[in-house]
């Protein structure tokens, strides 16, 4: 099965319609100065940009070392 136009499109269309849609929501609450909720979207932002890209590895390991923290391994 070729999967390189969904991979091209993960890499390259979906960015631009997520990097819209942020910018939408960030000068929505912008104007609010609701800053955690800015926050939350350039966070949920990166993790779905880490998934889109990386397959999610950087989220992963940030996960790891903040249970690592606690003492749980994985």
């Amino acid at each position: 099965m070729n999967v390189s136009n969904l991979d091209n499109f993960l890499k390259n269309g979906f960015l631009t319609i997520l990097a819209f849609g942020v910018i939408i929501l960030i000068l929505k609450h912008w104007k609010g100065a609701e800053w955690l909720k800015i926050g939350s979207v350039i966070l949920i932002a990166l993790i779905l940009s880490d998934f889109a890209n990386n397959q999610g590895r950087n989220t992963f390991n940030l996960l790891k070392w903040i249970l690592g923290l606690f003492g749980i391994s994985m």
